[in-house]
């Protein structure tokens, strides 16, 4: 909240650079903490019950904008139809939501989103909360 040019959307992206790195399995989609099962991925966990070795980078806390025209399967994630079609397989392809996980989605101009996507970004925020998941 404030006047335009004050600086909010420049505070906002400059406070990536004053948190810390976080520990991350290298290549997944949803940042999963290696110390962590709930929080790990479908993939992740499968490696771990199998025994698997993961493979643990430091990263800077994800800061990710929502832009002002996506829809509920950019921010949500869908199914991967090209894949489906080409290989046979089931496949999830994870929206904003996934990538921003233990980081930041920047939501700017709130009020010109639609009421439905709205709706999306505060259920998952609620269910966050609820679960006890938000660090």
């Amino acid at each position: 909240m404030g006047d335009r040019g004050t600086g909010k959307s420049t505070t906002v992206r400059s406070l990536v650079d004053l948190l810390p790195e976080i520990r991350v399995v290298f290549g997944d989609p949803y940042n999963s903490d290696p110390e962590d099962p709930e929080s790990m991925g479908i993939e992740v966990r499968e490696k771990v019950t199998k025994g698997d070795e993961l493979t643990v980078v430091m990263t800077k806390i994800n800061m990710l904008d929502l832009p002002l025209g996506a829809t509920e399967d950019r921010v949500c994630g869908t199914i991967d139809i090209e894949k489906a079609l080409t290989e046979g397989v089931k496949a999830f392809e994870p929206g904003l939501l996934a990538k921003a996980n233990r980081g930041i989605l920047y939501v700017d101009e709130v009020n010109l989103l639609d009421d439905h996507l709205v709706d999306v970004l505060l259920d998952s925020a609620a269910s966050a909360l609820a679960s006890g998941d938000v660090k």
